[in-house]
């Protein structure tokens, strides 16, 4: 019985979290888009202070997946949602984040902006679509 009652929060704190996650992931990409345009309307100074809150975002983002995978021991290298797996899609997540610190070490704002807006803000709309058939994949998990 108290098998049971673990296995059931651990299923609600999963699905929660993955709620929760959806509204943030809609948060970052209306930070996204704005900083993106501070970027290239306002300047860096302000820009920058937007950038740090993107980050901070992404980064929560990808501690949440983490702790989602861990909690249920899933293998993401093998969770594959669209034809393309969940390890794969959080490798491309910290490629592009790797490229927007590089541009802004080299004060490339322009091209910073671009990254947010045209790179990494469809990538995280990819996420928001995939959140339905990863929950999916999360409910088969518990059946096994």
């Amino acid at each position: 019985m108290w098998h049971v009652f673990v296995l059931m929060d651990i299923k609600k704190i999963t699905e929660d979290s993955l709620i929760n996650l959806t509204d943030h992931l809609h948060h970052i990409v209306s930070t996204l888009q704005a900083t993106a345009e501070c970027f290239r309307v306002k300047g860096a100074e302000e820009a920058n202070k937007n950038y740090l809150v993107c980050i901070e975002a992404i980064q929560l983002f990808d501690e949440l997946i983490e702790g989602i995978g861990r909690l249920l021991n899933l293998d993401f290298s093998k969770v594959s949602i669209n034809g393309e797996t969940i390890q794969n899609r959080k490798e491309r997540l910290l490629k592009l984040t790797s490229e927007m610190h590089s541009a802004q070490i080299g004060q490339d704002w322009v091209m910073l902006a671009d990254l947010m807006e045209y790179e990494l803000t469809p990538l995280i709309q990819d996420w928001i679509k995939i959140i339905p058939p990863f929950q999916e994949e999360i409910k088969s998990a518990y059946k096994s």
